[in-house]
């Protein structure tokens, strides 16, 4: 354990935690009617994007997403859909 100086501190940046990743950003960043495709060889978490999916409705009901496999086991799709209020 050692201090070190500010300019150190700069070179090494504080890992995020699963909320801070690429994907969940991305995830979260999707418009109403945008769909994005997250390849399996990419996707490095241990949770899956439907996991994710489910965290971001649960926290802010206003936002809704149709999510799952793709047929061929390449990957998983997420699409933003829009909220009907009564």
């Amino acid at each position: 354990m050692k201090k070190i100086t500010p300019e150190e501190s700069a070179q090494m940046p504080i890992k995020g935690t699963g909320n801070s990743s690429q994907f969940y950003k991305a995830i979260i960043s999707l418009h109403i009617g945008e769909v994005l495709f997250i390849s399996k060889k990419e996707f490095t978490l241990s949770r899956s994007p439907a996991r994710i999916c489910r965290t971001i409705m649960k926290r802010f009901p206003d936002v809704k997403y149709r999510f799952g496999e793709v047929a061929d086991g390449s990957g998983w799709k997420v699409e933003r859909l829009e909220v009907k209020k009564p």
